[in-house]
């Protein structure tokens, strides 16, 4: 039963870290509409001009 939880676990613990690689790299490609600028945000939250 132990074993069977620790599994559950994991598998959702890989479903979220997949999903939040997969929208970090979607929101690389297609920016929220309201930045126009041209610039894309840093890890630290900085406003970086490409």
């Amino acid at each position: 039963m132990r074993d069977m939880l620790k599994r559950i676990v994991l598998v959702i613990f890989v479903l979220l870290l997949l999903t939040a690689v997969s929208g970090f790299f979607y929101m690389q490609q297609h920016p929220l509409e309201g930045n126009k600028s041209g610039s894309i945000l840093n890890f630290s939250g900085k406003s970086v001009s490409k």
